[in-house]
């Protein structure tokens, strides 16, 4: 669906397309040899490129939050939430059709997220953030009591003599488990958490009052990012140290993630509310991050056949720019034609 101009918040604006940018960058630093540790994705530690996928969720909470609060007064509960009901189940299909192999990828995480969170999106912040680290909570415990903890650190492989009963009846099991990427199946409940956050941010950011916001997300950035860490350290002979990790998604990737996002939105408010600045582009390619997130997939995946052998890292960093600027160059086109393609 294809629709016209919506009043915008500009630091939102601002934030999404710099996921966006973040998104471009980890996802095309090999076609250029751009090769970095903070550029890929790691099993134990927190990189920049651990930051961008999160910051994606949190986003989308808000822009749910926000899209929640405008469409139930206008159309009713009903109709509202059966239209996002729609709208991430569509996101769940997509990721059924682009990401052969890896079928958990940032959009099937973000629509299995997004209809975790729909039936809590009409509840209280108190019930939304219990709700949040229910989640984490249910999704480690499941990892340390469960043959899932096993599986998702790749101690064991499903498909094996060890498959769990309960596994091996269930259908498209070799879909559903053969690869164990941001959390598997059972990820989105983290993923979850970091969304339910982003309707908690959204909600201090519509209410207006400069000094709450900023407490409330310097504090819960504060508080989470602390929480992470304390569960990333080990607990002499309570538990061992348990690993930043997006690939297994275990508790402290998400606390401390989420605080970051808490982090960023407060940089970009400032920026753009306090300051009004804008960083060139952002705001523009935040206006469709989904076209363009499925076109860069679909351009890389037709690029990598003609990716050369071998760049200097100034022709790295050049033909990023000229890529990078290829998509801004569409987004700002289709921003002044005020064309923004949703789902």
């Amino acid at each position: 669906m294809i629709t016209g101009q919506l009043k915008r918040i500009p630091a939102l604006d601002q934030l999404r397309g710099y996921a966006v940018f973040g998104m471009l960058l980890v996802n095309a630093k090999g076609l250029f040899h751009l090769e970095s540790a903070q550029l890929s994705h790691h099993r134990e530690l927190f990189t920049y490129a651990d930051t961008i996928a999160p910051l994606f969720v949190f986003v989308v909470g808000m822009g749910l939050r926000l899209s929640w609060l405008r469409r139930s007064v206008q159309d009713g509960a009903g109709v509202a939430r059966r239209a996002l009901a729609k709208r991430f189940a569509l996101l769940v299909l997509i990721a059924f059709v682009i990401y052969a192999g890896y079928l958990w990828d940032a959009l099937m995480d973000i629509g299995l997220a997004g209809l975790l969170a729909l039936p809590l999106i009409n509840k209280s912040v108190r019930v939304r953030i219990a709700a949040a680290f229910g989640m984490v909570a249910l999704y480690q415990a499941l990892c340390l009591f469960t043959v899932y903890g096993a599986w998702v650190t790749r101690a064991i492989k499903f498909g094996e003599d060890n498959t769990p009963l309960l596994v091996r009846l269930v259908p498209l099991k070799d879909v559903l488990f053969g690869a164990a990427l941001n959390g598997g199946p059972l990820g989105p409940l983290s993923w979850c958490m970091m969304l339910l956050f982003g309707t908690v941010a959204y909600d201090l950011l519509a209410a207006g009052n400069q000094r709450k916001f900023l407490a409330g997300c310097l504090g819960w950035g504060a508080v989470l990012c602390a929480a992470g860490y304390l569960l990333r350290i080990e607990w002499p002979g309570i538990k061992a140290a348990w690993p930043f990790s997006a690939y297994y998604m275990t508790a402290p990737f998400p606390l401390w993630a989420t605080g970051l996002c808490f982090f960023h939105l407060v940089g970009f408010y400032l920026l753009c509310d306090k300051l009004q600045l804008r960083i060139p582009t952002l705001t523009a390619v935040g206006m469709n991050p989904l076209f363009l997130y499925i076109l860069q997939f679909l351009v890389l995946e037709v690029a990598e056949s003609f990716r050369p052998e071998k760049l200097s890292l100034a022709a790295g960093i050049a033909g990023f720019a000229m890529f990078y600027g290829l998509f801004a160059g569409l987004a700002y086109y289709l921003y002044r034609r005020k064309i923004f393609i949703n789902i």
